[in-house]
């Protein structure tokens, strides 16, 4: 696994503790929205760190990320560029999930990120640039993952300007990840977006005030990640919010699980979002055919009736 043969080369380099120490520090800054500058790492220690915290996660995330956006759009993008590349993590995810994509451009500020990112993606336009600053040219997806920073108005415009068909923004599943996002969400709509997901709509959304909008993605982790990241288990599960507008308008969609479906006997209960409204749905064992579909139905699904399928068909 190139992961694994890059970080084992790193240890080699810098030794366990050191490394283990920057990225449980590169972890902390992700967690509290801090920007990696702050750690004053070594450019080459920071892509080490980042490749054994947050590659990984960064890569699974968007893979969900973009499979939910190619349930919503009639039209696959054929090109990407990717603001705040890191090592290419937010690309391949989306890759994986749009396979007509024939066109990457990637950029990043930090040289080390940028060199470990080539070997990911040897077949990107790989950019060491501050994406504030660079001419950024126009592309059919634009995709920024956990790169909004504390000023996102200062860089939206940009991007928007930048994307022909979707822009999609992924940031942690915090109060303050959450925070860029709504105040992205608002930008956007404002300046003639149609929100593709995880929203059904347009309209004000019902997660403002104590509550924030995330979700979680699954993933493995290899024994080196989890000794570098000092976790016992096998996989970890990553928080994460988002957000995937369009340029054109689309349908409105079905209503989003926004929190673990409550399991109980014969019943389950489904916290939906159906933007301006947030409203829970009972389903029991009685009506079997949406108890049937409740059970398959994990959060950050979209819920939708069987009468609603059906009308689909």
């Amino acid at each position: 696994m190139l992961t694994d043969q890059i970080l084992d080369e790193g240890l080699a380099k810098y030794g366990f503790p050191v490394l283990r120490e920057a990225a449980e520090r590169l972890s902390l800054a992700y967690r509290d929205s801090k920007p990696t500058k702050s750690l004053r790492l070594d450019g080459e220690l920071l892509a080490l760190a980042y490749l054994a915290t947050r590659f990984p996660a960064t890569l699974a995330v968007a893979h969900k990320v973009g499979e939910e956006t190619l349930a919503r759009v009639p039209d696959t993008p054929r090109s990407l560029l990717d603001l705040g590349a890191g090592c290419g993590a937010t690309s391949l995810g989306l890759l994986a999930a749009w396979s007509e994509i024939d066109s990457v451009t990637a950029i990043e500020q930090q040289p080390a990120m940028t060199a470990l990112g080539r070997k990911f993606l040897p077949n990107a336009a790989w950019r060491s640039a501050d994406f504030r600053k660079a001419d950024l040219g126009t592309h059919d997806a634009v995709a920024m993952g956990y790169s909004l920073g504390e000023d996102p108005e200062a860089i939206l415009a940009r991007a928007w300007a930048a994307a022909r068909q979707l822009l999609i923004l992924i940031e942690p599943g915090t109060k303050a990840g959450f925070a860029n996002l709504l105040l992205a969400r608002n930008w956007l709509l404002q300046n003639g977006g149609h929100v593709v997901a995880p929203c059904p709509n347009n309209l004000a959304c019902p997660m403002e005030g104590a509550d924030w909008c995330h979700f979680a993605q699954r993933l493995n982790r290899s024994r080196l990640h989890r000794q570098l990241k000092g976790g016992q288990l096998g996989y970890e599960d990553e928080k994460y919010s988002y957000l995937v507008v369009a340029r054109q308008p689309i349908s409105e969609g079905s209503p989003r699980v926004v929190r673990h479906p409550l399991f109980a006997p014969g019943r389950i209960m489904l916290d939906l979002c159906l933007a301006p409204v947030r409203s829970s749905r009972l389903v029991t064992k009685h009506d079997k055919e949406n108890f049937r579909r409740a059970r398959k139905t994990a959060w950050g699904e979209v819920w939708m009736a069987a009468s609603e399928a059906h009308d689909s068909d």
